[in-house]
This record gives C-alpha cells, structure tokens and sequence, in this order.
C-alpha cells in the first residue's frame, strides 16, 4: 500500500485564517503586527503566496500559536519532534537581556570598580563583574556580533535574517559545547567505575 505525502505547504493559508479569526482578529491587526500589509497576508491565506518560515515565524507569534500549529494545523499532528535546544534557550536569553539594555560587553573591566571609560565617548560605562561559568567565549562573541549588528543594522538588506543567523550560530556553538560537556562527563564516570 502507497502512503500518499501530504504537503503542508499547501494548507499553510488555510491554517492562519482559521488561527486569525478563531482569535478574532482582523488581517490588518496581524499584518500589522508582523510588519507587511493585509494585502500579503491575505494572499498568504488565499494560497496565493507561500510565506517563507521565517515569515510564518512572524505571523506564528502574532497570532500567538507555534509554527507547527500554522504548518499542521494542529500542534500534535506534527511529525517533527525536536530535541530540546539548549543552546537556542541559552542564546535567546542573553539576547533578551541584550536586547532590553540589561547587559553589554566591553574589555578591560576592572575588578572592584564598578565604571570604566568608553574610549569614544570619554563617558564612563556602568557595570558590575558578571561571572559567566559555562560557554563565555561564546556568549561573548554572542554580545559582541549584537553589537556590531546594531551598530550596521541600516546596512543589511535583510536585518532579520542576519540576526537569526548571529543568534543561530552561537546557538550551534553552545549546542556543540553542551554535547561535548556530555561526553567527557560519561567518560569520567566510566573511568570512575
């Protein structure tokens, strides 16, 4: 017996409608919460338009479901079943902090006080010693590729595509940390027995 594939993408359009007006709300209010016109969200209902996932992403946390409910319709008729990513949560973390102007990074911190100078403004920078146990190689490039991302937003032609492409990538980093961390810590406890 052939088992028929079904494509997904296909059924994309009629899942948003259905999330956005079960929510009742307005193509506009979700379009305009993800930043495109009503005019595009509606082709993306129609069939008309596929939305990439980066997109279905956007219109995902507008409506408040997971992408697996607008891919699926139905979050448990999902045939992908990941892994936790720790690396992600470890990432998105420090980007929320990042992002509300919680935390920065900057070299030459000076234990015991509190402040140091800002060579290109001449201001001093606040801040206290954090002590970053595990990965700080990693969630220090993290910091530093947000503040360069920043600093250069206007020049990407896609500013959020490269900022999941920052965030993905120490992500993956981390990721391999923690299974390597995992690895040598089976080897000590069989080396123990």
């Amino acid at each position: 017996m052939e088992e028929t594939k079904m494509n997904y993408e296909d059924y994309i359009g009629e899942n948003i409608r259905e999330v956005r007006l079960s929510k009742g709300l307005s193509q506009q209010a979700v379009a305009e919460k993800c930043g495109f016109s009503n005019t595009m969200l509606s082709q993306y209902e129609n069939g008309k338009k596929t939305p990439g996932l980066f997109t279905t992403a956007k219109i995902a946390k507008a409506l408040g479901v997971s992408i697996d409910r607008l891919y699926y319709g139905d979050e448990n008729k999902a045939f992908i079943s990941t892994a936790p990513d720790e690396g992600r949560k470890i990432v998105n973390c420090f980007y929320a902090l990042w992002e509300m102007g919680i935390i920065d990074y900057y070299e030459n911190f000076v234990y015991n006080d509190y402040s140091s100078f800002d060579d290109k403004n001449k201001k001093r920078k606040q801040g206290i010693y954090l002590n970053i146990l595990k990965y700080p190689d990693s969630i220090k490039r993290l910091i530093e590729s947000l503040n360069g991302f920043k600093a250069r937003k206007e020049t990407y032609q896609t500013p959020e595509q490269y900022l999941e492409m920052i965030l993905d990538s120490v992500a993956v980093e981390i990721n391999h940390l923690i299974e390597r961390d995992k690895q040598e810590e089976e080897i000590r406890k069989k080396n123990k027995r």
